[in-house]
């Protein structure tokens, strides 16, 4: 039966023109039977037909546009999953590069400073970068700000579901308006892409938040907000990671250094070695071991 299933599924996901159809249809049906995809082909039972009229809903949902995340309820980033629901931002490995560069550098701040890290992690979304740093720099604190309720209460789950509600904040506004003070790092995914694309992206992308895709007429709204703030946010020695577009990377990059504040300022590549974002140090003397 779960056979059956399982190719009923990715039958209509085909149909539907998606290229993980049979992917899809294995961890659709495993997340509702609360067992592996694998697990599903060494059952010789039936599901329940509760779960089989679910599954198919969901397919057909799939199938009409609805993100594969959503329906699963869990997105993965950096190998770690997280949970996802509609409303939030799904995370992207476009992200997760940006986020290994950023921890590179601030595991390197991090042999030279005598104190914990102070890191803020702007549009925190479901809050995988904030928990991810936590995660990876034990001795660190971190500050996630998102102006959506919906998305702020997803992040402050994910927080305790990986234990870190002593050592990661979440904060409601609009990018770091509600925050005084400095920080070691800053990390933020704004949305970057023009206005008048949002409405050409997929279908399934379109589903998501609006405010977390659209930046502005030329897509460099928030990316150009952000850069301002970073002087006062930094203390000296920072970092800001900034994740963009392709083609934001260089006008991004030129901004930094005409602005005077920057004493290193250097492209962050995807593994497909495409810029998509920049890593900006603040110059300025760091705190040293004694």
């Amino acid at each position: 039966m779960s056979r059956r299933l399982v190719r009923e599924g990715a039958r209509r996901l085909q149909a539907a023109g998606l290229s993980h159809a049979r992917y899809e249809a294995e961890w659709l049906l495993g997340r509702l039977a609360g067992t592996s995809p694998l697990e599903l082909y060494l059952r010789e039972e039936e599901p329940p037909s509760r779960i089989a009229e679910r599954f198919l809903s969901q397919i057909d949902a799939r199938a009409a546009g609805a993100p594969f995340q959503y329906l699963l309820g869990e997105a993965d980033f950096c190998g770690q999953p997280f949970l996802i629901r509609p409303g939030v931002f799904i995370p992207r490995p476009e992200t997760e590069a940006v986020v290994e560069h950023a921890l590179r550098a601030l595991r390197t701040r991090q042999e030279r400073v005598e104190k914990p890290l102070r890191l803020l992690d702007l549009g925190t979304g479901s809050g995988c970068i904030a928990v991810t740093l936590a995660r990876a720099l034990p001795a660190c604190v971190v500050v996630g700000v998102e102006l959506s309720w919906e998305a702020l209460c997803v992040a402050r789950q994910n927080i305790l579901r990986y234990g870190l509600a002593p050592r990661v904040q979440v904060v409601q506004g609009h990018w770091a308006q509600p925050l005084r003070g400095t920080f070691d790092g800053v990390i933020a995914n704004p949305p970057y892409i023009p206005s008048a694309q949002v409405d050409h992206l997929p279908l399934d992308v379109r589903q998501e938040p609006r405010a977390s895709l659209d930046g502005g007429d030329d897509g460099m709204r928030d990316l150009s907000e952000l850069m301002s703030q970073a002087p006062r946010l930094l203390c000296p020695g920072g970092l800001l990671a900034l994740e963009c577009g392709e083609e934001q990377a260089t006008p991004l990059a030129a901004s930094a250094a005409a602005a005077g504040w920057a004493q290193e300022v250097s492209p962050l590549r995807d593994l497909a070695q495409r810029p998509r974002g920049v890593l900006i140090i603040k110059a300025g003397k760091e705190p040293v071991l004694g």
